[in-house]
């Protein structure tokens, strides 16, 4: 029977969470789109529907890629590994732009654009959500995101490489504003840019930038897009990896009225426990979001190559959340048997995973009717 978003039973679950409630103060009415108030009502309304759902003891369980290549196929129609387990599609389905910005016809993995689009207009058409990322190119030296060369300096205002950097986001604003249906509906987008800037792994991290430069480029970024390209189906999500405080959490953090969504980044790996330390972010992300009046998620997690944890879902990642207002959770792609974050027919964790589906508090795509009413 389908899980139902605004069902009174999931207040019970969350009553009777040993997670201490009273620690946090009590959440704040629901906010609209605060950083464009131009934004579209389908847009408004996501955003107000996942703090209503997450508040209610509703998760959206998301999947990088999930439509458009699995273990052992690509480009099939109509077609996940988590539909192929559970018989529906992730609520929430995470896409890459990076190389967009050089005029590419596919991104850094090989994820054609053409195709990216068709997969988002298709999962809007279902009523699924969509979240967007994007390792850019490094602008100076032209290589990955992962090349830690100085660079921000160089494209915020007043930058030698500013005026390459609008053509970047021109590049930006062309694919999202292509997102728009036959009835002329432009499908909302987490858009999610200069992720896990509190380490040092790309050009945007801490080290490799100032604050106030970091700053800078997200305000710059947003405003460009709002402002000079009139795009109107974003809605921002700021999303640290993994952090100390909530000092290390904002110290980067660009202001109140250019975040809509507050996010995290954090693997399980044998050095950081997903159970405890993903528990106790989640509570610290609790905690934030109630002081800035916004939702938050797991904006990005999961088990490399998991082949020795078959309850790894309702054991380990489930713990995290339990119980917590989480609007949505992102595990990571599922390329090949040698890098897969998601579950998969025949994996070791399958039949875990198919509980994980059924719990009350986790939500796939034909649990969320109406996410854009």
């Amino acid at each position: 029977m389908r899980k139902q978003i605004l069902c009174l039973s999931l207040l019970a679950m969350v009553g009777c969470c040993d997670i201490a409630d009273r620690e946090y103060p009590e959440p704040r009415p629901v906010p609209a789109a605060v950083t464009d108030r131009q934004a579209t009502a389908q847009t408004r309304n996501l955003l107000g529907n996942l703090r209503s759902i997450a508040e209610q003891g509703g998760t959206l369980f998301g999947h990088q890629c999930s439509s458009l290549y699995g273990i052992g196929w690509s480009g099939d129609a109509d077609r996940s590994d988590v539909k192929s387990i559970c018989g529906d599609y992730p609520a929430l389905m995470g896409w890459d732009l990076a190389e967009i910005e050089l005029g590419r016809d596919a991104n850094i993995d090989g994820d054609r654009f053409a195709d990216i689009r068709s997969r988002i207009l298709e999962a809007y058409a279902r009523g699924g959500v969509t979240t967007i990322g994007w390792h850019t190119t490094n602008p100076v030296t032209g290589g990955t995101a992962w090349d830690t060369t100085s660079a921000v300096g160089q494209i915020i205002p007043g930058g030698a490489l500013h005026d390459k950097y609008c053509g970047w986001l021109d590049r930006v604003a062309d694919f999202m504003l292509s997102l728009r249906t036959d009835a002329g509906e432009y499908v909302p987008v987490l858009f999610r840019p200069f992720h896990e800037h509190t380490g040092n792994g790309f050009w945007w991290g801490k080290g490799n930038c100032t604050a106030q430069e970091y700053v800078a480029l997200w305000r710059f970024t947003l405003e460009y897009l709002r402002d000079t390209k009139g795009v109107h189906n974003l809605l921002y999500v700021y999303s640290p990896d993994i952090v100390s405080s909530q000092d290390n959490y904002l110290e980067f953090w660009p202001g109140d009225a250019y975040v809509d969504v507050l996010g995290l980044d954090a693997y399980d790996r044998s050095s950081w426990a997903i159970e405890t330390d993903g528990l106790r972010l989640m509570r610290l992300l609790k905690h934030i979001a109630s002081l800035k009046n916004k939702p938050f998620a797991f904006t990005e997690t999961g088990l490399e190559n998991n082949t020795s944890q078959p309850e790894w879902w309702t054991r380990k990642l489930s713990k995290a959340i339990e119980g917590m207002p989480v609007a949505y959770v992102l595990v990571w792609r599922n390329k090949d048997t040698n890098h897969f974050f998601g579950p998969y027919p025949g994996c070791v964790s399958e039949e875990d995973f198919k509980k994980f589906a059924a719990g009350k508090q986790i939500l796939m795509e034909a649990d969320i009717p109406g996410i854009y009413e």
